[in-house]
């Protein structure tokens, strides 16, 4: 484990960088984007999702880089079975 944290020390270069930010993109606009396309509030999916992460790295105690987010692959589901069932009915 002191490997992991040495290695985090040596500094960034400019392709994690640019792989960091990239990730940001990617992570924020599911994390928010898969909630407006259902109709939830985003603040909710970026709550749940922070606290995810946290108890998954919790459990796993930091080994596995990991952000649990939003999945696109839920959407259609979600919006069928609103307009089937309504909101209340979906959850």
């Amino acid at each position: 484990m002191h490997i992991k944290f040495q290695r985090a020390l040596n500094g960034l270069s400019f392709r994690n960088t640019l792989l960091g930010v990239q990730f940001l993109f990617v992570a924020f606009g599911a994390t928010v984007l898969v909630p407006l396309l259902v109709g939830i509030d985003p603040a909710v999916a970026l709550f749940t999702a922070g606290a995810g992460t946290l108890i998954f790295h919790l459990i796993t105690r930091g080994v596995v880089p990991v952000f649990l987010g939003s999945s696109f692959a839920f959407i259609a589901p979600i919006v069928k079975s609103t307009e089937m069932y309504g909101m209340p009915g979906t959850f």
